[in-house]
């Protein structure tokens, strides 16, 4: 015991019952006051805990890619890249319409088939009736002087430029209101395109660059393969796949999975089927790394420089065979030939 709560308690022993009492109350209310005062955060507290704790939801939305950015700054980049890419496709264009140069377009004569090209190589926005996704394919082989093909390499140049700035973008997510539900997270470049009213770009066919030879090919050959992508499932991943969709064909699919064979642990859930165009060229002489055959992805019509003595390279479209006729492949597929839902393209593995 202090001195100074010695010296209280003498006090208090000396003075009567009544302003005892009255002292002991005192003293209690003073004792708890000092207690509880230093537990009181003082403005700088409060302040610093704010910060953290913004900082701490700050992290947590980058992580899941749902992050409140202010859009402003990047509105006249982006309008900036499109109008970029725009001037030099009309540029190339422009070229082509008056320019000799010859062309082998894919189901057109060489008069339309200028105008073919012309019209797939400036085709980046969305038609009416196009699909998410689908871009203009156009085979055929041009050449041209070579101020025109540098026309194209300065169109590519663009296409490489806008794919820089928007593809941070398209990584990023931030939410809008939507009619009929709170909000959605959506690409941030989708925001931004709305707000230069060009909802209607179609990116991938933006990114599509024009493909460009070195020399002038002697034989160009096309060649097409169905490609899909097949997704391994567990039963509970399809099941929580139908859990939020409420049609007929969904409730009956729930259905045909819970009597399903217990020892079936493993679905296959299969992605839309894409056509994988390739070009195979061979070249009348070594290209500059000294290669005389390339294999090149070409949805767009392929282009060179004719130079001095231009000669006219064989070029081989694809034919669409029927299936029935097309012979068996020797490699037999691990997937069941039927659909095992109909909601969704989900398989079954066959049993071996």
């Amino acid at each position: 015991m202090s001195a100074k709560d010695s010296g209280l308690t003498g006090r208090l022993h000396s003075i009567s019952a009544t302003g005892c009492q009255r002292r002991e109350r005192r003293i209690n209310y003073t004792y708890t006051v000092q207690n509880t005062a230093p537990s009181i955060p003082s403005p700088r507290l409060k302040t610093v805990f704010k910060n953290r704790r913004a900082t701490f939801d700050l992290r947590v939305r980058c992580m899941y890619k749902l992050c409140i950015m202010d859009i402003t700054p990047h509105i006249p980049q982006v309008a900036k890249s499109l109008l970029n890419l725009e001037t030099a496709l009309e540029r190339l264009t422009d070229a082509l319409a008056h320019r000799s140069v010859t062309a082998n377009i894919d189901g057109a004569t060489e008069r339309f088939g200028i105008r073919r090209a012309c019209e797939a190589y400036s085709a980046i926005d969305y038609e009416m009736d196009d699909e998410i996704g689908d871009s203009v394919v156009c085979l055929g082989v041009i050449g041209a002087p070579s101020d025109v093909v540098k026309r194209a390499l300065a169109v590519n140049a663009a296409k490489a430029a806008l794919k820089t700035l928007f593809a941070p973008l398209q990584r990023v997510r931030i939410r809008v209101p939507v009619k009929g539900s709170a909000t959605t997270a959506i690409p941030a470049l989708r925001v931004i395109l709305r707000h230069i009213q060009r909802s209607d770009l179609n990116v991938n066919a933006a990114y599509r660059k024009i493909p460009i030879l070195t020399r002038p090919p002697a034989t160009v050959t096309y060649t097409l393969a169905n490609t899909r992508n097949v997704y391994r499932k567990t039963v509970d991943d399809v099941a929580a796949m139908l859990s939020n969709v409420s049609s007929p064909a969904a409730i009956a699919d729930r259905e045909r999975l819970s009597t399903l064979d217990r020892r079936i642990t493993h679905l296959a859930l299969v992605r839309y089927r894409y056509q994988n165009i390739r070009a195979n060229i061979l070249y009348a002489r070594l290209d500059p790394k000294g290669r005389g055959r390339i294999q090149i992805s070409a949805e767009l019509p392929l282009i060179y420089a004719t130079g001095r003595h231009p000669l006219l390279p064989e070029v081989h479209f694809p034919v669409e065979a029927n299936d029935a006729l097309k012979p068996e492949r020797r490699r037999q597929s691990k997937l069941e030939p039927q659909l095992f839902l109909q909601s969704l393209p989900v398989y079954r593995y066959r049993v071996e």
